[in-house]
């Protein structure tokens, strides 16, 4: 919930859009996401083949895929894509290398925290204001396919950090992805160099992923944030205790498998990524892996 100030007039990376989870049991996590957030199936369709070549990963073809989010037709908060692969163990949360978790924009996270008690999420870590500012009140969940939330309101401004504004869903947007890498600086000289700006470096505890990983909940790591070009950003905690995620299919691993965000065409590709066309060539993606085995998607008109 950092983020460095000296950035350009133009980044490359606008925001973050979704987080993509393949799991064993779509409906699982329709139920939890319905029943606990509040959010609604924006479509629950057979995976295109269009976007699997896209992906260049035509295994995924006909796959379950489910999106969903906090108003139909608002795409802006569609923050969450499922990726139905029957038969797959889910991860145990916290407690694998690549995306770590997903924070989400919330509207009131002290009443969530009473009404997650008794739902389809795991309560990782009870509200409370971050030690940055009261203004911002943060909780911590699982989910049915292993998957992290961070759930976090904004109450006011924080200046000088670049925050979105409150929500007014229940669970609005996502607004912080969240990597768990081997080594912080490599990973985050990654993202410096895909962005166009410089991250900020700094150290603290991460309560929720250390007692995940049965450490002092005190423990300080190295983490870095990275302000994208909106209200939104990139934070990578160092995590040498993780394993790389193992891959189940196409390369992705169960869980929380991908990060997308829109981005603008003169992105500076890593080696061997491009720019594939959707079938109807409304848009056009590019899917690579991130330096700790994460998979980065990237959307541009």
């Amino acid at each position: 919930m950092t983020s460095a100030l000296s950035t350009p007039a133009v980044l490359h990376i606008d925001r973050s859009v979704c987080g993509t989870v393949v799991t064993n049991d779509a409906d699982a996590m329709i139920s939890a996401y319905r029943d606990g957030l509040d959010l609604q199936v924006v479509c629950d369709m057979p995976l295109p083949a269009s976007l699997a070549d896209a992906w260049e990963k035509p295994a995924l073809s006909g796959l379950r895929m489910v999106v969903l989010g906090a108003d139909v037709e608002d795409v802006s908060t569609h923050w969450i894509r499922v990726i139905e692969v029957p038969g797959i163990a889910n991860p145990a949360p916290m407690c694998q290398g690549g995306w770590l978790a997903l924070e989400v924009l919330v509207q009131d996270v002290y009443a969530l925290g009473r009404r997650l008690v008794k739902s389809h999420f795991t309560v990782l870590g009870e509200p409370r204001p971050l030690s940055l500012s009261d203004a911002i009140v943060a909780m911590q969940v699982a989910g049915p396919a292993g998957e992290t939330l961070y759930l976090t309101e904004v109450r006011a401004p924080v200046p000088p950090f670049r925050l979105p504004a409150p929500a007014t869903h229940t669970a609005e947007r996502l607004f912080i992805p969240v990597l768990s890498c081997p080594e912080r600086d490599t990973s985050l000289r990654f993202y410096e160099a895909l962005n166009g700006n410089t991250g900020l470096r700094f150290e603290t505890r991460v309560s929720a992923l250390n007692r995940a990983l049965k450490l002092d909940p005190e423990k300080q790591r190295p983490v870095g944030t990275l302000q994208l070009a909106g209200a939104s950003l990139i934070e990578l905690d160092q995590v040498p205790e993780h394993d790389v995620a193992h891959p189940v299919l196409a390369g992705l691993p169960a869980g929380l498998a991908m990060v997308s965000f829109t981005a603008r065409r003169n992105v500076p590709l890593p080696p061997g990524a491009r720019w594939n066309r959707t079938e109807n060539d409304s848009t056009v993606l590019s899917l690579f892996q991130g330096p700790s085995g994460e998979w980065v998607e990237l959307q541009a008109d």
